[in-house]
């Protein structure tokens, strides 16, 4: 089979990304703030799930009514010929067709549930401007008259994940290409900002301004318990587009006193946890942290049997992320139709059979040095902590141990594998298995031997100290 090219957009170059200045990471004073962070690094493994008019033109996300042409994901659509007003007006016109048939929400919710997800981000607004939500303040909405829709998504969705006991959380984009207080179409538009001189036309940008307050409100009003207000748009902020995000947070935490507020690429006090994109650091940053990375090439389906990653790439990710201290957030979504596609199903069966059987060390845990850690065994090791309990992961891939379904032996009836434990452990035992003998090495050192994997894929030891 050939292999997929999974490779991510080039969102640095679009301008998606980058350009604030870092003035560190400051972490939030108040205590309730402070224990929400806490409690929200125990949950490891959310989900975000984009679904929205870009889905029916095959795309992941409204990124296409960019102004300036990268190639890609910033252009229309191959057959698309017309101008760039054109292809707005056309881009629109979708949601007069756009209905999603086969999106079931509930389908949804098991499958990221049975896969070992604690929370859930939707994407409510792209920067489209429209919303998947019964907002008031437009009717560019999955609710209104002309939308094929007729759902208010959101709260189906909400409702279902829920219902599986994932906490939820809100994406909402700052930007709003639809709204006439950010693009004037009576003006040139020639890139992703706002068009038109604010300090001239200070009451329109005002009448944007509170417009998007407004449907922030509503988010955190009508739809229950939120744990995270994920925005998005970084370009949208102080001097040159300034959204008010300082009332945004304040009025998100008097709504919902434990909500986080991550204003994402803007560091600074409303940067409650920081946001790589499909990517992860080198090391631990020393900061909460959460890396959002596609399942499949984009960042929802963009047609009905689009492959997933292969489930190696899946785990390393989790078990690099978790022992770096972040948060492991998997981005996937339907088709055009609405569709859970066939790989993204069998990869968050996977996913969930590898989490029922070693979650403990993932779970609850937080980042774990290396120079305190399990080595050898031909092995890459991983590492977590909980209280005095040492998680240890590697990745099975070409090494020396197999799968124990999968012919059980090591290196083919090769000796068994000698793994090196950390001085001052007492126990160890495989994580998905049985408990492993201590014995002692040249050096003194604590160790203990394996022939085989009881989970496929990745290997987890837990080790008392």
């Amino acid at each position: 089979m050939a292999a997929h090219d999974f490779t991510a957009d080039d969102l640095e170059a679009a301008g998606a990304l980058g350009g604030s200045p870092d003035p560190g990471y400051i972490r939030p004073e108040d205590p309730r703030t402070q224990a929400a962070l806490e409690h929200w690094q125990d949950l490891k493994v959310g989900v975000i799930i984009h679904w929205g008019l870009y889905s029916a033109i095959g795309q992941g996300g409204s990124w296409s009514l960019h102004r300036e042409r990268l190639g890609e994901f910033t252009d229309p659509p191959e057959h698309f010929t017309g101008t760039d007003a054109e292809y707005y007006d056309w881009y629109y016109d979708q949601r007069r067709t756009f209905h999603g048939a086969e999106y079931d929400p509930v389908e949804w919710a098991r499958a990221c549930s049975d896969a070992g997800m604690r929370y859930l981000v939707f994407t409510t607004k792209h920067h489209d401007g429209f919303a998947m939500y019964d907002t008031a303040y437009s009717n560019l909405k999955s609710t209104a008259e002309d939308s094929a829709l007729r759902r208010d998504v959101l709260g189906e969705t909400i409702e279902a994940f829920r219902a599986e006991g994932l906490e939820t959380g809100v994406y909402f984009s700052k930007a709003d290409w639809a709204h006439p207080g950010y693009w004037d179409r009576g003006l040139p538009i020639t890139d992703r900002f706002h068009n038109y001189d604010i300090a001239q036309r200070p009451s329109s940008w005002q009448q944007f301004v509170d417009f998007t307050q407004a449907q922030i409100e509503e988010l955190l009003t009508r739809y229950g318990t939120m744990n995270v207000l994920w925005l998005d748009a970084g370009w949208v902020r102080e001097p040159d587009e300034p959204i008010g995000i300082d009332r945004i947070a304040a009025r998100a935490r008097e709504l919902q006193p434990d909500i986080l507020v991550v204003d994402r690429e803007v560091h600074g006090p409303n940067e409650n946890y920081r946001t790589p994109e499909q990517t992860l650091p080198e090391e631990d940053p020393g900061h909460p942290w959460e890396s959002c990375i596609t399942m499949t090439r984009s960042w929802c389906s963009l047609r009905r049997d689009d492959p997933a990653k292969p489930i190696e790439e899946i785990l390393g990710n989790l078990i690099q992320i978790v022992s770096r201290g972040g948060n492991y957030l998997i981005g996937i979504g339907p088709d055009a139709q609405g569709r859970l596609s066939n790989s993204v199903r069998e990869r968050l069966e996977e996913l969930g059979a590898w989490l029922r059987a070693c979650g403990e060390g993932i779970y609850g845990t937080r980042g774990g040095s290396d120079t305190r850690g399990v080595s050898g065994g031909g092995l890459q090791w991983h590492h977590t902590w909980k209280g005095s309990t040492l998680y240890a992961f590697a990745l099975l891939g070409d090494g020396p141990l197999e799968h124990a379904e999968h012919g059980g032996s090591a290196g083919a009836g090769e000796q068994p594998v000698g793994v090196t434990l950390p001085p001052g452990a007492t126990s160890a035992r495989l994580l998905g298995g049985g408990s492993l003998p201590l014995s002692t090495i040249a050096d003194g050192a604590p160790a203990v031997s394996l022939t085989s994997s009881p989970t496929a894929h990745a290997i987890g030891l837990a080790v008392e100290m």
